[in-house]
């Protein structure tokens, strides 16, 4: 017979199956309710045993917590003193006690690892599933010892995300990864705004989470969840500890924040955060086997993660281990237990580290992309993801533009970047609610309205007033004027200007995020001839180099002979391709030198690249347009040439699918 949980998560995929969309039945909650992404916090402490000791006659503690079976539930013990607790832990389901398991020797708790210095230490966290009570027992010389349990419940949302996310073994070229926002959901996230460093990753120490083995696909993301508490919160480790974790289904999950294809330290392996990437299996492998997805999904990020770095996975390395005062030759594709007294990854993972490796070097030969999406279900669901994926930090100002006609906004990406601001789209006569709620999240104080009140009206700014923001607008006679008044929000010192058809937009859609990753402002003219703001605003800015975007069907050879004949001393030069793509390809190659992501749109989707802007300056990242399915030649030949290795899709799967990342055409 089923768990009550295990009814309710088949009841749950059967309605995401039947109904889209459709609301979770009240008995997903702990409180009847409907299910919170976020997580619950308890704390028990252990009590001393009467008249109990150890199998070393140390004092015991003990404590006891009861679990909804219902939910995900990450347990885990924290105390002060010596760093060997002597740690166990049993489950009791449906009125009878399991076995007692012990527990891995404490780990330092704290950012930077602090623990060891403060003598704070905690266990790993364990994940349980369809438990009713768990209690843990601590013996030695332990102080302020407590249970921390963080629960959390599967959602809708997650039912959602995992059907939409590709496992490794699907019919798929790249390397899809769920990023921190598919697993967070609605949860606020701290980014653990860790180090990152300018040199690569030496490797990867690889780890399994110990945690229960035998979950749901739908149980993943709210596991994530509970997991990102305890290390975060519990553990005091700022975030998740691992930089990626791989679940038994071949699903790929980005872990600490700050980019995969970035050096961050992690909280993974004492005194290797920096220089070692954490890859952990959701999963535990002392006890169970290796799934063929999960390896497979473990071979093609590995693979992935080592081609970033420039490592070949058969090769090996001389590592100093300051912190634990050990110099040893690595494979710079180990197991944990190779670097720490413990069993991580699990003796059966263990077992496969070769075959592991050999699987490895065949993905290393692929030389597969990584594949992000950041979509939603419109476009203002889109611009608000692009906007809190590009500033987790927050923002004291955001752009407003209206979601339909985006000329008024070409110009905006370039002063947002430069000004650290979020541009967001709205309708003309209200604010949709994905641009509200992002509005909140991100902290922004003032927003302002582009474009005249036709194209924004003033209720918009009333709404916005009303919810306590500071609103002004920034607008012009026109499209050309608008871009004009747009380029004084911003002192520009690159001596470049981007010049852009006003009416045929799809050349100029590359040239935001270019003109952002050089400083530049962009400006709109007319296809045969300068506006005479443009040409005023030229004049005043006398920039050295003119960057025109588009073919002679965009912007005519007149328009770049009156812009050299009103700027006689700088170079006036043209971008433009057969197409659309060919022209973003042109446009990247010119003001990148090399960037290890791309942020693509689809070419028929101008209002997703105009929003995707934002991201790729965050990144350093080309914006490049893409068909539906792939990449054309052009764009390839970016990739190759910059050395791109991440694409990040600025879209949903209505207008861009999986395969377009990482295809070429």
């Amino acid at each position: 017979m089923l768990s009550a949980r295990r009814f309710v998560l088949s009841a749950l995929t059967a309605l995401a199956l039947a109904v889209p969309g459709a609301t979770l039945p009240a008995a997903v909650a702990a409180d009847d309710q409907q299910p919170s992404s976020d997580a619950e916090h308890r704390s028990v402490p252990l009590e001393p045993l009467a008249q109990a000791t150890s199998g070393e006659g140390a004092d015991v503690l003990r404590g006891t917590l009861a679990v909804d079976d219902r939910a995900v539930t990450v347990v885990g013990v924290r105390w002060s003193g010596p760093q060997d607790g002597g740690a166990r832990l049993r489950v009791e389901n449906e009125g009878a006690w399991g076995e007692w398991t012990s527990l891995e020797d404490g780990l330092a708790t704290g950012p930077e690892e602090e623990g060891a210095e403060t003598g704070e230490w905690g266990t790993d966290g364990t994940v349980l599933l369809d438990a009713d009570r768990v209690q843990v027992e601590l013996s030695g010389e332990a102080q302020d010892a407590r249970i921390e349990s963080w629960t959390t419940w599967v959602t809708q949302d997650d039912v959602e995300t995992v059907t939409e996310l590709p496992t490794a073994d699907a019919a798929t070229k790249g390397l899809t990864v769920g990023r921190r926002k598919d697993w967070a959901q609605d949860m606020g996230l701290i980014p653990s705004n860790g180090p990152v460093r300018p040199t690569p990753k030496l490797g990867i120490t690889l780890h399994h989470t110990a945690t229960e083995a035998y979950y749901s696909a739908e149980d993943v993301p709210a596991m994530l969840r509970a997991v990102y508490r305890y290390h975060a919160h519990t553990l005091d480790w700022r975030d998740v500890g691992y930089n990626a974790i791989v679940d038994r289904y071949g699903r790929v999950w980005e872990g600490r924040s700050g980019g995969l294809e970035n050096n961050v330290q992690g909280a993974h392996s004492y005194g290797m955060n920096y220089d070692w990437f954490g890859l952990s299996s959701l999963g535990n492998h002392e006890i169970s086997g290796v799934p063929q997805a999960e390896l497979a999904a473990l071979a093609r990020t590995a693979g992935w993660v080592l081609n970033t770095n420039g490592v070949d996975v058969n090769s090996q390395r001389r590592y100093t281990n300051s912190y634990l005062g050990w110099t040893r030759t690595l494979s710079v594709l180990h197991g944990h237990r190779d670097v720490y007294a413990t069993s991580c990854p699990g003796w059966q993972m263990y077992q496969m580290m070769g075959a592991l490796r050999t699987m490895v070097a065949a993905e290393q030969q692929m030389a597969r992309t990584a594949v992000q999406r950041i979509g939603g279900s419109n476009r203002y669901d889109v611009a608000a993801g692009l906007a809190h994926e590009g500033a987790p930090y927050g923002v004291d100002t955001a752009y407003l533009t209206q979601g339909v006609e985006i000329a008024d906004a070409l110009g905006v990406g370039p002063v947002a970047s430069k000004g650290n601001a979020a541009v967001l789209l709205t309708k003309p006569t209200e604010v949709p609610p994905a641009t509200v709620e992002v509005l909140e999240a991100m902290g922004a104080l003032e927003v302002v309205l582009v474009g005249g009140e036709k194209a924004v009206t003033p209720a918009v700014g009333r709404a916005l007033q009303a919810k306590g923001y500071a609103v002004r607008r920034v607008a012009g006679e026109d499209r050309y004027d608008t871009a004009v008044q747009l380029s004084y929000e911003q002192k520009w010192r690159s001596g470049t200007v981007y010049l852009a058809s006003g009416s045929n937009l799809t050349d100029a859609l590359g040239g935001g995020a270019a003109a952002a990753h050089v400083g530049a402002p962009m400006l709109l003219t007319r296809t045969t001839n300068l506006p005479p703001v443009t040409a005023a605003r030229l004049a005043e800015l006398a920039p050295s180099r003119v960057v025109v975007l588009g073919g002679t069907g965009a912007v005519a050879d007149s328009v770049v002979r009156q812009a050299e004949t009103l700027l006689p001393g700088a170079r006036v030069e043209r971008l433009g391709g057969g197409n659309r793509y060919q022209t973003s390809a042109l446009i990247a190659m010119d003001a990148f030198e090399h960037s290890t992501t791309a942020v693509l749109a689809a070419g028929d989707a101008p209002v997703d690249a105009m929003a995707g802007t934002q991201l790729a300056a965050d990144r350093s990242a080309p914006l490049l347009l893409v068909r539906k399915g792939c990449r054309t030649g052009s764009v390839d030949d970016v990739y190759d040439a910059l050395d791109i290795r991440i694409s990040r899709l600025a879209g949903g799967s209505g207008v861009l699918s999986w395969d377009a990342g990482s295809r070429t055409c």
